[in-house]
C-alpha cells in the first residue's frame, strides 16, 4: 500500500511538471467574432499608459474591447500583476456575472480600446448565438491562472524567478528596453527585491544571463535547472 501511494505521488508531480509548461491556446477566433459584434456598439476611447480603468459607473457595467497597446491584469489586495495581453482582447466577461471588483485593468503602454455597456452587449452576444466563444474565452482566463498558479505557488525562489526570466526573454526587444528586469519579477511574484537581485546577479555572474545597466535588455545564454 506504501508502495502504491508513492506512485500515485510521484505521478501526481510528473502531471504538474508537464501541466505547468502546457499553456491554454489563445482562443483567436472566438475573439475576432465577439470583437467584430461588439467594437461597433462601444465608444472608442484613448487611455494613456499607467491608467487605471474602473470596471463600472455607477452600477453600469462595462467590457472593453481592447486592440492596441499593452494592457496588464493586477489583483486589487495586493498588486500583483497577474496578467498581460498586447493582442486583441476582451475584458470583463468574468466581472459582468459576478463582479467582485477583486481585479484592475493599467494601460502598460498608451492603448485603444473599446468600452461597450454589458447590457448591449449580453443582448448583441445572444443575437449572433455567441455565448460559446465568451465561454471559451472565460475557460481560456481560468486556465491560464491555474497555469501560472503552478508555475509560482509553493515552488521554490530560484525557479518562480527563472520561469519570468524566460517569459521576460520571449518579448520583443522594443519591451525589454524599458522594462526592468527586477520590477517585472516583483510585480508579478511579490518576492523580495533582495531575494530576487541575489539570484539575477548570480546568473549575470556566472554568465547566464545579460543585461545593460539599470536591468533592462535581457538576454539569456543558458539558465541552470
Amino acid at each position: 500500500m506504501k508502495g502504491f501511494f508513492r506512485l500515485i505521488s510521484c505521478s501526481c508531480s510528473r502531471f504538474i511538471r508537464f501541466f505547468m509548461i502546457t499553456y491554454p491556446v489563445r482562443p483567436k477566433a472566438a475573439i475576432e467574432r465577439l470583437i467584430a459584434v461588439l467594437q461597433p456598439l462601444g465608444k472608442k476611447i484613448d487611455i494613456a499608459a499607467r491608467k487605471r480603468l474602473p470596471w463600472d459607473k455607477g452600477h453600469s457595467p462595462f467590457l472593453y474591447i481592447f486592440l492596441e497597446g499593452e494592457m496588464s491584469v493586477s489583483r486589487i489586495s495586493d498588486g500583483i500583476l497577474v496578467a498581460t495581453a498586447v493582442d486583441p482582447h476582451i475584458f470583463g466577461f468574468s466581472e459582468m456575472f459576478h463582479p467582485m471588483r477583486s481585479n484592475m485593468l493599467r494601460a502598460e503602454t498608451d492603448c485603444v480600446l473599446y468600452r461597450v455597456e454589458t447590457d448591449v452587449a449580453e443582448q448583441a452576444i445572444e443575437q449572433h448565438g455567441l455565448w460559446r466563444d465568451v465561454a471559451e474565452i472565460l475557460a481560456f482566463h481560468t486556465n491560464t491562472m491555474l497555469c501560472r498558479d503552478l508555475q509560482i505557488v509553493n515552488q521554490r525562489t530560484y525557479p518562480i524567478v527563472c520561469h519570468y526570466l524566460r517569459e521576460l526573454d520571449a518579448l520583443s526587444e522594443e519591451t525589454k528596453e524599458r522594462v526592468n528586469i527586477l520590477s517585472y519579477v516583483q510585480e508579478r511574484t511579490g518576492l523580495s527585491r533582495s531575494s530576487i537581485l541575489n539570484i539575477i546577479s548570480s546568473l549575470k555572474t556566472d554568465r547566464h544571463i545579460d543585461f545593460v545597466r539599470g536591468g533592462y535588455k535581457l538576454r539569456i545564454n543558458s539558465l541552470p535547472e
